[in-house]
């Protein structure tokens, strides 16, 4: 029946399209004319200018914003960066002590802790209650120093202010929230064990530093240490370092210093601490002074990880606190040798030897003795020549003067970096809180450009002379210890000590050298003329820190 229909329903619309009148169908238009081709440009004419390009506008100066301060009743110090350009205001709530005022592990697990709820809130309403504010927020204790940072909208800036006062001043450390987090640190601590860059440092930080150093432990702390931690020791912690004359808030944006402090009192301004109320427990002594490297200690430790077909390798001492008075020389001696693309490091081991994709150094300044280190992620293969190659460049920036030229674009690198520092408001608040932690005069970054300029070829002979003592310099590398040996071992600088991933001493290495003699280290081997290995390909650099 289907089939009849639709036969039909055919048949009619023929018979309707042949009743329908016929229509006549215009002829086509003819094809439109070929426009003629055009023309082949006229060539440029060879005018003198065309042949250089033209010269560069005067460099910009730099001139960083003006810092406000004020200071409440209860010692806290207040902060503040006027800019209204955009509705936005950051805030960064520091303590000026940190993590290495306790145990390994606790001050870091209890910046973690200041977000995970408070007295009157939990972890979820208060995360809830600053989202829907629109806010960012973050919390975090450092070797130095921590707290809670937060941006918001200008007309909920006053709203996040309260929640992130609370956090900061009445952490709850529940039981729950503290093994959740505790669980967290572990997982994170497993999988440091995987990444060569982490069990590098790990590595550092006990081959420089003494057992019960605070610098010898990882920030995160050890596995052991996580598992002691208890809401006592947060809560010790937070009570001796998180105290109103230890504050500073940091304040950068849409606002004015008088609405900012009017803010801070609101907040902060009752806060006495403790209930007992007593003075701050006096500063745990970090020393000022790098410790001396034992003569006897190795002077070459590898990392053992079967397989890798590059080598993390650092060449590594303590170094410097920041309070240093050679602090500007340093930054403009460690540019030189391995803090920007075209440092000697990096000319060397990338450009020159393709040992690597990239070669840093760096200073990582704390309120003590932080580590130095040079290296990079090295072609397996040249492990041994990458090193000895980090030795010659530290060995001649101590004997020869650097040239005009290497210290003019060296300042000129250091001195642009600085606006970077406050390009955003919480990237101000961030700045303007850690003159505080390190005790620095408000104009810090004001003057910086002037003191860099005055630095000298001879000043910075004299820091590469005086710091990166040869004796005290410590090889370090996570890589395959089996293939790596005997390139270690041609260096001469005494037996090559190998650990497992965590830590634990295995023994030396295949075909390690003679240990050097107790109390005089042997130097390395004078670099060989012979042309490296075509390098696999490694992978990329870590980054830097910034000065």
């Amino acid at each position: 029946m289907r089939m009849k229909r639709t036969v039909s329903a055919s048949l009619a619309a023929v018979a309707l399209a042949a009743c329908a009148p016929v229509t006549s169908t215009p002829p086509p238009a003819p094809p439109a004319a070929r426009p003629p081709a055009a023309a082949p440009p006229a060539a440029a004419p060879a005018d003198d200018f065309r042949k250089s390009p033209p010269p560069p506008g005067p460099e910009v100066v730099f001139q960083p914003p003006r810092i406000e301060e004020a200071k409440l009743a209860n010692g806290i110090r207040v902060l503040v960066v006027e800019r209204h350009e955009l509705p936005i205001v950051a805030v960064d709530v520091t303590t000026v002590r940190g993590a290495d005022q306790a145990e390994p592990g606790v001050g870091a697990f209890a910046g973690a802790m200041l977000m995970q709820g408070t007295r009157t809130r939990s972890a979820l309403s208060l995360s809830d209650a600053l989202g829907k504010l629109g806010a960012s927020f973050s919390s975090a204790v450092g070797f130095d120093g921590g707290g809670v940072q937060g941006q918001s909208v200008t007309p909920r800036f006053g709203e996040m202010l309260t929640l992130l006062g609370d956090a900061y001043m009445n952490p709850a450390f529940a039981p729950a929230e503290i093994e959740r987090e505790r669980s967290r640190r572990i997982t994170q601590l497993a999988e440091m064990n995987d990444r060569p860059a982490s069990l590098l440092s790990i590595a550092q930080a006990q081959v420089l530093y003494p057992e019960g150093h605070p610098y010898s432990a990882p920030l995160i702390g050890t596995e052991a240490a996580l598992k002691k931690i208890t809401a006592g020791a947060l809560a010790k912690f937070h009570a001796a370092q998180f105290r109103p004359e230890l504050t500073t808030v940091a304040i950068a944006g849409d606002i004015t210093k008088a609405d900012a402090v009017k803010e801070v009192e609101r907040v902060f301004g009752a806060w006495k601490g403790p209930a007992s109320a007593p003075p701050a427990p006096a500063k745990a002594a970090i020393p000022a002074d790098p410790p001396a490297i034992a003569a006897g200690a190795p002077r070459v430790v590898v990392v053992d990880r079967p397989g890798l077909t590059q080598s993390t390798v650092t060449v590594a001492l303590p170094g410097v606190p920041r309070a240093t008075a050679d602090y500007d020389a340093l930054l403009v001696m460690n540019t030189l040798l391995g803090g920007q693309f075209s440092s000697r490091l990096n000319l060397n081991l990338r450009e020159k030897h393709a040992y690597t994709y990239g070669a840093r150094s760096g200073f990582d300044m704390r309120h003590g003795a932080g580590p130095f280190s040079a290296g990079g992620a090295i072609v397996r293969e040249n492990t041994g020549p990458a090193v000895r190659e980090i030795f010659a460049e530290i060995d001649r920036m101590r004997r020869e003067p650097v040239t005009n030229e290497e210290l003019a674009d060296a300042k000129a690198n250091l001195i642009r970096q600085l606006p970077a520092r406050f390009e955003t408001a919480d990237a101000t608040a961030s700045t303007i809180a850690g003159l505080a932690v390190y005790e620095l005069p408000l104009d810090e970054y004001a003057t910086r450009p002037a003191r860099l300029q005055r630095i000298t070829p001879a000043d910075v002979q004299r820091v590469a002379q005086k710091y990166l003592v040869p004796e005290q310099l410590r090889v370090v590398l996570v890589g395959d210890a089996g293939a790596v040996g005997e390139q270690l071992s041609a260096l001469q600088l005494g037996e090559v000590i190998v650990q497992k991933a965590k830590g634990v001493a295995a023994g030396p290495a295949a075909a390690a050298g003679k240990p050097a003699a107790p109390g005089k280290p042997a130097a390395p081997a004078a670099p060989q003329a012979a042309k490296p290995a075509a390098p696999a390909q490694p992978a990329a650099p870590p980054a830097a820190k910034k000065p």
